[in-house]
């Protein structure tokens, strides 16, 4: 129970980072991937965006703390939707319109964290050590099959979607996150300071690294062309399935015995990945309003500065 409430209080932090760092890109010249040096620059020297990304990465620390304090199966897909709700509530406070499916999406929402929550009530086992083999492989495959669809994808002039795009940083923060659960275990294991040695011993923080940088310039090139509330729950949904039957087999975690209680999970779990395609809207719509109104905003530069 405590993971589970940890995980929700760190995708709340995590959304308020999320949200200034998409009106922050909205604001600032066009990112590509294919121009690496041209994208930390716009990024890195953008305060509203570097003040955003401070909040998301306490939110991701809050979530690597959850992981070892509960199941990967119980923990991810909370922080996915609690991201995805919260998405919504600051969507509609600054004004913007939602889909049907979106409202529908708030309905469900509490629905899916009582099942999960219920289903941890019979003492749920929580791995703490991965297949460590297995799990580098896994990692670094999946970092270099993202690089390599998206570059091809989107390589020589031609169009790669928001939606695409945010599915191949989905894996790429999913596999960051399988060494954020890493991390996780060692510290329910050792405790914060007793930790710090076997963390930069093992290969959890140098991965994490790797998928953390590739998942992280992949999303916001995908936010910067829509907005959170459907660039968001689809990286969401592709990093969350992937994390957690990953993070299930890699770290030997079982699921419930009890039929009520895996069917609680199973429940929960797939109504979290409701409510993340719920949200995610007419993507074409949404990336030609954002386009537009990127457009209008850079058009009006030079027409203020003609007339100072």
């Amino acid at each position: 129970m405590i993971g589970l409430l940890v995980a929700l209080l760190s995708a709340v932090v995590y959304t308020v980072g999320l949200t200034v760092e998409q009106r922050a890109l909205h604001g600032s010249e066009s990112i590509s991937i294919h121009r690496p040096l041209h994208l930390a620059r716009v990024l890195l020297t953008n305060p509203r965006w570097v003040f955003g990304c401070f909040f998301a990465a306490v939110g991701s620390v809050g979530l690597i703390v959850a992981l070892g304090l509960a199941p990967v199966s119980v923990v991810q897909p909370a922080f996915a939707a609690g991201v995805a709700c919260g998405i919504l509530v600051l969507t509609l406070l600054l004004g913007e319109r939602l889909t049907r499916g979106e409202y529908v999406a708030l309905a469900v929402m509490p629905v899916a964290l009582g099942l999960l929550s219920l289903s941890t009530a019979d003492g749920a086992e929580t791995g703490t050590s991965a297949r460590t083999p297995l799990l580098i492989l896994v990692s670094l495959a999946t970092v270099v099959l993202c690089l390599a669809v998206v570059g091809l994808a989107g390589g020589r002039g031609r169009y790669m979607s928001a939606a695409a795009m945010g599915v191949a940083a989905g894996f790429a923060q999913g596999s960051a996150g399988l060494q954020g659960k890493g991390l996780g275990g060692l510290l329910a294991e050792h405790g914060l300071w007793n930790a710090i040695a076997p963390a930069l011993l093992s290969p959890y923080p140098y991965l994490y690294a790797l998928g953390w940088a590739v998942g992280i310039v992949l999303f916001q090139t995908s936010l910067q062309r829509s907005r959170a509330s459907v660039t968001a729950p689809v990286a969401n949904v592709a990093g969350n399935v992937f994390m957690v039957v990953m993070g299930t087999v890699l770290f030997g975690e079982r699921l419930p015995e009890d039929p009520a209680m895996l069917a609680l999970r199973v429940g929960g779990f797939a109504l979290t990945l409701v409510v993340i395609v719920l949200v995610r809207g007419n993507v074409a719509q949404v990336e030609a309003d954002i386009g537009r109104r990127r457009a209008r905003a850079a058009s009006s530069v030079p027409e203020d500065a003609d007339h100072s």
